[in-house]
Parts: structure tokens; C-alpha cells; sequence
């Protein structure tokens, strides 16, 4: 090990004395390969050195970002003499957005790398933490994806024929289906498109909202400002208080959260997969709620209510035939 860091440390302070120019980027997407010769070795190294140093020539962004990480800096080339000495694999892509059409009719699912969050009433929920939002524990999931918006009118009439909503319009939140409605329109879409569609698990649905591995530990999904991302009952910057608009407004019309997910705060609150339960202070991995119950557990606050309901750790429960102008839903897929 002394040796492997005597090593490097040699190559690193050799590097950093190079200044030769950095060779025209040739055409290639072979990540590390940054001079664009079609090969991975010490020359790439050089290369990207050298451009750090200088900021001459070229480097292929996607070749010259070893660690994934949406920056071009020295840790990737320490990440390139570690993969090249054998010690290191290269960290995995992200994967990309998925994009889904049905009919006319087209969706995207964001995919949610697995990680290990705090999911409850956390410190950044101050005092409005509920008791079902206790005790705070450590959970821990893995990669899926997850609806960027709530399902719209104009998906759920696409794939049922039909709309149960109060309000009306293609881009407004689908609302007034139930838990079960839910599970017969995911099972029609999953037939339409040969996947496995589902509704999130609870925890699942909080780790999106909080931003998952890029969250900032906001309050609400994207901000401590609800008023950023959020239609809920009362606002006092919004465009359009006191033209009395009345209801759930269309997808992605306010700012995002980390994840470029829309209307996770506000707009109409998302069934969950889950039985209602109380948490545990335990650690879990990819929990699925209780094995039975009484009630599904919903998510998010919605158009009529106040900021409150809008936090990312707020949870509610209701039966699963239970209809609502203020509940619709979000989709889920497991990754792949």
C-alpha cells in the first residue's frame, strides 16, 4: 500500500509538471479516453492534466468526466491513474430519463438512484412534525424510477376511455380516483405497454420528494419557500391570488425539486402503495409498509389546503375507495 501511494504521488507530481498542449479532441464517448484516440491509458492522463492546467484544446465532457460527478477537475484524473494502476473501478453511469407514449399521449419517468436517507419529521421540519411523522429512522433504498409529474387527465382518459376528475383539463392532475381506481388504471397501462407501472411506497415517494442523493434538506420538495413549488390554498406571491381561480393547476407550472420532479408539494396529494402504520425507530431497506390495514397512506398536500400539508415528510391515510377532487397520483417503476 506504501508503495501504491509513493506510486501515485510520483505520477500525479509529474503530471502536474507537464504543460504541452492538449491535443485536438478526436471522436470518441469511451469514458477517460480524453485525447480521442479510441484507448484508455497514462496518455489521457496527461491530456486531461494538461487541461486542467491550461484550459487549451479539448476534452469530450462525457469522456473527460471519470467520476460522474457534472464536473471536470483533478479528482478525475486521480480517479484515472487509480483505475489505471488496477485499483479502482469507474463509478456506474446515472441512468437517464425514461420516456414513455401512449396513444398521443407522452410521460417521463426520472430515475432515483438508491440511497439511505432520514425519512420523518427531520430537523428541518422544525416544529410542524406530526406524531405519524415519528420516530425519525434511517431507510434505505434501491434505484427506481418515479413519474416527473402527477399523471395528467389527459394520460388517465387515453388509457380508461374516460376521466373521474372534478376539474377539467388534459394537462391538470388526474383527481377523484381512489386507491383502487389507481390500481386498475396502472394494470390497463401496464398491459398497454408491457411494464410493470406501480404506485411509489411511501418511502419511496419521500426520498424522490426530499431530492434523494441530491437533496439540499428543504422543507418542501425543492424549497423552503412552498410558494416556489407549491399550489396549495393560500400564497401570498402567487400571479394569480385574487382572480379566483379554484383548484388544481396544470403540470409543471411551478419550480422543481433536485430531481427535476414537479408538484411533489401541492398541487393534489399522491397515493402511496402502503397500509398505514406507525414507523419504527428501526433501520430499514426497501420498506413496503404494514402487511395489512385499514387505510392507504397519501402524500405531497394539495391545491385546497395550507403549506403545512406541502412538507416532504407530512403523511395522511384514508380508506382505499375513498374518493377526492384533492387525490390523484404519481407513478412508479422499479429499476431496471
Amino acid at each position: 500500500m506504501k508503495h501504491y501511494h509513493r506510486t501515485r504521488i510520483f505520477i500525479i507530481a509529474i503530471l502536474m509538471m507537464l504543460s504541452c498542449p492538449l491535443p485536438t479532441m478526436a471522436a470518441s464517448s469511451v469514458r477517460g479516453d480524453t485525447n480521442g484516440d479510441g484507448d484508455v491509458n497514462i496518455a489521457d492522463v496527461t491530456s486531461l492534466i494538461d487541461y486542467l492546467l491550461s484550459g487549451d484544446g479539448e476534452v469530450n465532457p462525457e469522456c473527460a468526466d471519470v467520476n460522474r460527478d457534472g464536473a471536470i477537475d483533478i479528482a478525475d484524473a486521480t480517479t484515472l491513474i487509480d483505475y489505471l494502476l488496477g485499483l479502482v473501478e469507474f463509478p456506474p453511469d446515472e441512468p437517464e430519463e425514461e420516456e414513455f407514449t401512449v396513444g398521443n399521449v407522452t410521460f417521463i419517468m426520472v430515475p432515483v438512484q438508491g440511497g439511505t436517507f432520514m425519512m420523518g419529521a427531520t430537523s428541518e421540519q422544525g416544529n410542524d412534525g406530526s406524531e405519524r411523522e415519528r420516530p425519525v429512522h434511517q431507510v434505505t433504498l434501491s434505484s427506481f424510477y418515479i413519474g416527473q409529474t402527477e399523471v395528467t387527465q389527459a394520460l388517465w382518459y387515453t388509457v380508461m376511455g374516460s376521466t373521474p376528475s372534478y376539474f377539467s383539463g388534459s394537462l391538470l392532475p388526474v383527481e377523484s380516483v381512489s386507491w383502487e381506481d389507481c390500481q386498475t388504471f396502472i394494470a390497463t397501462l401496464n398491459e398497454l405497454t408491457g411494464k410493470s407501472f406501480r404506485l411509489p411506497t411511501e418511502a419511496e415517494w419521500e426520498f424522490a420528494a426530499r431530492g434523494g442523493n441530491k437533496s439540499m434538506g428543504y422543507k418542501y420538495s425543492g424549497s423552503d419557500n412552498a410558494s416556489s413549488v407549491a399550489w396549495y390554498s393560500y400564497n401570498d406571491s402567487w400571479e394569480l391570488r385574487g382572480t379566483g381561480h379554484h383548484g388544481p393547476h396544470d403540470m409543471a407550472t411551478r419550480s422543481p425539486n433536485e430531481l427535476m420532479l414537479y408538484d411533489m408539494s401541492g398541487n393534489v396529494h399522491e397515493w402511496c402503495q402502503d397500509w398505514f402504520g406507525g414507523y419504527s425507530s428501526e433501520a430499514v431497506t426497501n420498506p413496503t409498509g404494514p402487511v395489512n390495514g385499514t387505510a392507504r397512506v397519501y402524500r405531497g398536500g394539495c391545491w385546497y389546503f395550507d403549506e403545512w400539508f406541502c412538507r416532504v415528510s407530512f403523511r395522511n391515510s384514508v380508506s382505499p375507495t375513498y374518493h377526492s377532487y384533492g387525490i390523484g397520483l404519481r407513478l412508479a417503476l422499479s429499476g431496471e
